[in-house]
């Protein structure tokens, strides 16, 4: 299949969030490894009982920075969770003057950056800063040099802890964010068709009786009036069914180029790249078909499947007018269920002459292809 050309926004899909946690604890992990190193290392000149407590506060304040970064990055951090974050905090500082371990430093301020949001973050991270300083400046009095290279990587890996916590955070709330869209989408569809409900039942019901309030009071004086009444009553009937039927497969006023602009600026506030290649057909029928298959297909994208790319392609082949809408992630590739809305629009192309499939393609992505002959469609 030929990738499509035309407009396309290149923007990466965003990756999941268990890759910022496993970032996170992967440098946890590290830390707390270089931290358990120095003090085994240093287990005779500090003494036994001091070594297995030092090693005891770097394990606990490890686990505590990942609990907590969990626990925000899902916007609750319960009390017993935050009671122990802010004993963790000390406990980090108080290794450098127990054991010469300030690996667990930067692992406090990362605890204070995950426990204190909003307007009091800065003040309580720079009080934190403080003492950090203040017990590696005293540790290490007599080499400045390397006091000071102590605290540049203390402040360094504290960054990346604190930059991976807010990194899952940001993207548990782009995942629920494309979530949101789909359901914003989905009600919206039903406003739109509780709307067009009423309007086309509602005036064709009244209209319909009108007119036979006039045909029975015309029945016994002008029979032939009557008629032509009861007449108008079966057109407005017919004409209330036509809308109805038109409105349970599909939109009445949105045309084609209307459901496009839809789909791209939906891609684009989800991060999905959009390739198009689009020349919109100028037979109403088809234009209609086909802004119906658009709505549908990027509806079924956002219900089944995580994409990072979709393709719109909209041509001119063997006089027929092609409509081919593909996208990536599927989630789940089994037997493609025919659901009603690919029913619907299965028999709306068969109705013009065409043919409509959906289904997987060579290469793992989802193809919905409707083709419809010109000669069928004017």
């Amino acid at each position: 299949m030929t990738a499509p050309t035309g407009n396309t926004r290149s923007r990466d899909r965003y990756p999941s969030e268990s890759l910022a946690f496993a970032a996170t604890w992967l440098v946890v992990a590290l830390i707390s490894f270089l931290g358990l190193t120095n003090i085994f290392d240093r287990r005779i000149d500090t003494g036994i009982p001091v070594a297995v407590m030092a090693a005891a506060i770097v394990v606990s304040v490890g686990t505590i920075l990942a609990l907590a970064q969990h626990a925000l990055a899902h916007n609750y951090i319960g009390p017993k969770l935050r009671i122990a974050g802010w004993v963790a905090i000390p406990l980090g500082i108080l290794n450098i003057p127990l054991s010469e371990t300030w690996e667990t430093c930067c692992i406090s301020i990362a605890i204070a950056a995950t426990l204190v949001r909003g307007s009091r973050a800065p003040i309580t991270i720079g009080a934190v800063c403080l003492l950090v300083i203040a017990a590696t400046v005293n540790a290490d009095r007599d080499d400045g040099v390397e006091a000071f290279g102590i605290l540049l990587g203390t402040a360094g890996l504290a960054v990346v802890l604190i930059a991976f916590s807010e990194l899952a955070r940001s993207l548990i709330a782009l995942h629920a964010s494309r979530e949101e869209v789909a359901r914003l989408q989905v009600d919206a569809e039903r406003h739109r068709i509780s709307r067009d409900l009423h309007d086309v039942i509602g005036r064709t019901l009244v209209t319909a009786l009108l007119r036979n309030q006039a045909a029975i009071q015309l029945f016994s004086i002008d029979p032939d009036r009557a008629r032509e009444q009861l007449d108008h009553v079966h057109q407005v009937l017919s004409a209330g069914q036509a809308d109805l039927r038109r409105l349970t497969t599909g939109p009445i006023l949105a045309d084609f180029a209307a459901e496009f602009a839809t789909v791209e600026a939906m891609c684009a506030r989800l991060d999905i790249v959009c390739h198009s290649a689009v020349e919109p057909p100028e037979d109403e029928d088809i234009d209609r078909v086909f802004a119906a298959i658009v709505r549908e297909a990027s509806t079924n994208m956002l219900k089944h499947a995580h994409p990072r790319r979709c393709s719109v392609r909209v041509a001119l082949e063997s006089q027929a007018q092609v409509l081919e809408f593909t996208n990536d992630g599927i989630t789940h590739r089994g037997a493609v269920e025919s659901g009603t809305g690919i029913t619907d629009l299965t028999d709306q192309v068969t109705q013009l002459g065409g043919h409509l499939t959906a289904d997987y393609s060579s290469d793992g992505e989802f193809v919905v292809l409707a083709r419809i002959p010109l000669s069928k469609g004017v």
